[in-house]
């Protein structure tokens, strides 16, 4: 069952409290459609990016024509002038991509703890195995470098799983807050405990969407 033994049922609001969205409506509907609409999303744009790409590439190899005509020495007079900002520029960059990768790895941990919590307390799991295809997609996309460019908009579409993610995990953290800390007390999983990792990964998406900002504006 995707939500068993949860007490406020199954449906958007709460058996036990009207004015409450159930953990089981944002586990099963709210927290996975942002994979939902993250992947579809995907797919238009890379539609758009591989009709688009072509271009790109005429305008890339006009460019690189024109680059060559140019002579020897201002070739060298250019790379004397921004050789040492471009090794800081680069070593940042480097940086910032690997705390971007271990954040990735430490947000599918706390995405699997959670989903391993839920089931040891038999209170079911939802859809939420599917926020684990979003990260990991994500990933790929950033670490291919949305395929080499082939993904029309790529960084925006990062930008917003993180948000979406961020946001509603933090619908999901005020309604069990609405709930009581001391809801599901004695449990092998309390609400105290998940609102404690939930709070986490809101704290790492909101530091991933930071990043994918920042390394937009830092790409080597």
């Amino acid at each position: 069952m995707l939500c068993t033994n949860r007490p406020e049922g199954f449906g958007p609001l709460s058996h036990l409290f009207g004015h409450i969205v159930t953990s089981c409506f944002l586990d099963t509907i709210l927290i996975p459609l942002c994979t939902w609409l993250y992947l579809t999303a995907l797919i238009v744009l890379t539609t758009a990016g591989a009709r688009r790409f072509p271009y790109q590439s005429t305008n890339a190899l006009r460019g690189s024509r024109f680059r060559g005509s140019k002579t020897t020495h201002e070739a060298e007079t250019n790379e004397l002038a921004t050789g040492d900002q471009t090794g800081r520029h680069t070593k940042i960059h480097k940086a910032l991509s690997i705390l971007y990768y271990l954040l990735l790895l430490a947000q599918i941990l706390m995405c699997i703890l959670e989903i391993v919590r839920l089931a040891l307390a038999h209170l079911g799991i939802g859809l939420l195995p599917f926020t684990l295809v979003a990260i990991i997609t994500a990933a790929a996309v950033r670490f291919t470098k949305g395929l080499e460019g082939r993904i029309y908009g790529w960084i925006y579409l990062n930008l917003a799983i993180w948000v979406a993610l961020a946001i509603t995990n933090g619908v999901k953290i005020a309604e069990e807050t609405k709930e009581g800390t001391d809801a599901r007390k004695g449990s092998k999983y309390p609400v105290a405990d998940q609102i404690t990792d939930v709070s986490v990964m809101i704290g790492v998406y909101a530091v991933l969407a930071c990043l994918e900002v920042t390394l937009m504006y830092r790409r080597a």
